[in-house]
């Protein structure tokens, strides 16, 4: 995970020019950027005289682990930790914060008017395209950010955009700056691999396991899990007690006969005139000379001024009335109506053709009784969740609310956030409990009850109950994974005092296949390649990316499964470059895409040491250590 983490933030200042908060709804985090005072208890940095504490820093983990988690669900804060993320994202947060302080100083601000403009700009916010606050409340709540953080972290992005966008604006890169980087992608490696494999010895003493778990308890805690109570409300369930009777489907039959194709069909003509008399006299002539040939020589009517197309008799009652329209279906076809008035005049219609009769109730009742199911099924899942939600924003328990409702409670133990439970936290709980378990870590025991859709038609009424924070397993329980890594660990040290004398022996002039050879290990294996055939393979074995890294005549050691990997660097030939006009526009283009975030890194450490920063390294630590599970030892 840590390589996309370490992506996101070298890239930071970037980011925040583009605004990152609009892409991603990742904000700094800094909280007030301009508070004063002294560094309370817990803070990470004295940021010329504005403060970082240690919760600012605790909310930028967990927006950070969210996003890494949409493309690695398996991505834990424990992770993150352990791998050196945290002093990481307390740089950015100095940084940002330096920024800022210095921009205030100068002069610089965000006015409501464009902190709104943001507000307004953002995708999450947005519904139909157009900003919406109902969406905004939602959205702030699920990221557990309040409307003051939001537009203090939108300040923060807006005085360092324009701090840093004048000189990142226009990065140009000419082709002179890519060759040496080209030339790199196009020389020739070539060299040999030798491997030191690992030898079984003797079985680790219990002084030598003691020792070596108290040195990697981490690797042997357990991550947090969470304890939930929980009760699923299935959609299906809800509209099957909906069901209507049958006269809900006769009423809405009878109310919506269009709907459902019951309505009978006639294809019509119309004259409309403003006095009785021309109207008798259109219907009149149009028995003998037909209804079009009648209403162009009398009232000046096209064809097409009179033509209706299909109609059905509450549409066309509708829009004319339903004297009209029930005078009209009442003929067949060819017949033509009296004159009749209307709030419009006088009309005439004739029926062209008769269509379709209709569907009958019994034909449309599927179709009627799908469609007040699935109603009724929404007004009754609606009120039961308004219902589960009013209790608990009026603090009624979990039982209350069930006993009030008829939901079952069910109980589930400790779990981590991809599902997985018992001692070992490796059973897998069944579905929906992994789906559920996620949810509980998106709950404090303090929220209470809420309810969630975990898809599949069900929702689930959730309240956590219990954190456990990360848990070194006892050396009893884990005594045989412990055995594996201490002989592993005294094979590997072994192997490594010939992999040491293989290094050390060709930095003294020995050849490569000598020194391997004076070891008793088998023949190296020549190995060539140049760093432009693996550019964009995916997952380029770690070994040949350590060879293309490789110093010419030096030898590298690193740890295998098999043992210790000697890699040599016989030779580096140049390659042709000047051939190469893909790679070299390509080249181009990475150094531009690079560039203004290396200038505004470069920024930011120049605005933090011209502010003042005091660090507090020991609280920085004790975050790790926090997150580690070594605080539990």
């Amino acid at each position: 995970m840590l390589g996309f983490i370490r992506k996101t933030l070298t890239s930071w200042p970037v980011l925040a020019l583009l605004g990152l908060i609009l892409v991603a709804f990742a904000v700094t985090g800094i909280g007030d950027p301009f508070g004063s005072g002294s560094a309370p208890t817990g803070s990470i940095a004295k940021v010329g005289g504005t403060v970082v504490t240690e919760n600012q820093l605790q909310q930028q983990i967990d927006r950070v682990v969210r996003a890494a988690r949409q493309r690695d669900p398996a991505a834990t804060q424990t992770q993150l930790a352990k791998e050196g993320g945290v002093p990481v994202l307390a740089e950015q947060l100095i940084g940002t914060t330096a920024m800022e302080v210095l921009g205030r100083k100068i002069g610089i601000s965000a006015s409501d008017r464009a902190i709104g403009a943001e507000i307004g700009s953002i995708p999450a916010f947005q519904s139909g395209g157009k900003f919406d606050d109902a969406t905004y409340r939602r959205v702030l709540g699920e990221n557990r950010m309040s409307d003051r953080e939001l537009r203090s972290s939108i300040t923060g992005d807006l005085v360092r955009r324009q701090l840093v966008a004048p000189i990142t604006a226009a990065s140009q890169v000419p082709l002179g700056m890519a060759l040496p980087y080209v030339q790199l992608l196009a020389n020739v490696h070539k060299g040999a691999i030798a491997i030191v494999p690992l030898a079984p010895g003797a079985a680790p003493t219990e002084a030598e396991l003691a020792t070596y778990y108290a040195a990697n308890k981490a690797r042997f805690t357990l991550p947090e899990r969470r304890a939930f109570r929980y009760a699923l409300i299935d959609r299906a369930a809800v509209a099957a007690k909906a069901a209507p009777t049958d006269a809900e489907i006769t009423a809405a039959f009878d109310k919506d006969r269009a709907k459902y194709g019951g309505d009978a069909v006639r294809t019509l003509s119309q004259v409309v005139v403003p006095d009785e008399a021309k109207a008798r006299a259109v219907a009149d002539a149009a028995k003998k000379e037909g209804f079009a040939a009648a209403a162009q020589r009398i009232a000046g009517f096209a064809p097409a001024d009179t033509t209706l197309g299909e109609q059905t008799q509450s549409k066309f009652g509708a829009a004319t009335s339903s004297t009209i329209a029930a005078a009209a279906f009442a003929l067949p076809t060819g017949g033509i109506t009296a004159p009749i008035k209307s709030d419009f005049g006088w009309h005439v219609v004739k029926v062209d053709a008769i269509g379709a009769s209709g569907k009958t109730l019994a034909q449309a009742r599927p179709e009627v009784i799908a469609d007040l199911s699935k109603r009724a099924a929404d007004t009754a899942l609606a009120a039961l969740v308004n219902k589960i939600e009013d209790g608990a924003e009026a603090g009624k328990s979990f039982a209350d609310i069930a006993q009030t409702t008829g939901i079952t409670i069910q109980t589930s133990p400790p779990a981590t956030k991809d599902g997985r439970t018992g001692a070992d936290a490796k059973t897998v709980l069944a579905a929906p409990l992994t789906a559920l378990a996620a949810k509980a870590f998106g709950r404090e025991p303090a929220d209470g009850v809420g309810v969630e859709d975990i898809g599949g038609g069900t929702l689930a009424v959730i309240e956590t109950t219990q954190i456990v924070p990360p848990t070194p397993q006892p050396l009893a329980e884990v005594r045989d994974l412990v055995t594996a890594a201490v002989a592993r660990d005294k094979a590997l040290k072994a192997a490594k005092i010939k992999a040491d004398a293989v290094v050390a022996a060709v930095k003294k002039g020995t050849p490569f296949a000598a020194a391997v050879a004076a070891q008793g290990l088998a023949v190296p294996q020549p190995v060539a390649g140049r760093k432009m055939d693996v550019l964009n393979q995916q997952n380029v074995p770690g070994v040949i990316t350590a060879f293309l890294d490789t110093p010419v005549n030096t030898v590298r050691a690193l740890p295998g499964d098999g043992g210790w990997v000697l890699i040599h660097a016989e030779s580096i030939e140049p390659g042709a470059p000047a051939a190469m006009q893909a790679v070299r526009e390509s080249t181009r283009r990475d150094i531009a895409a690079q560039a203004p975030g290396e200038i505004a890194q470069a920024f930011a450490a120049a605005a933090a040491k011209t502010v003042g920063v005091e660090r507090n390294a020991a609280q920085i630590a004790a975050v790790v250590r926090r997150l580690t599970g070594q605080d539990a030892r």
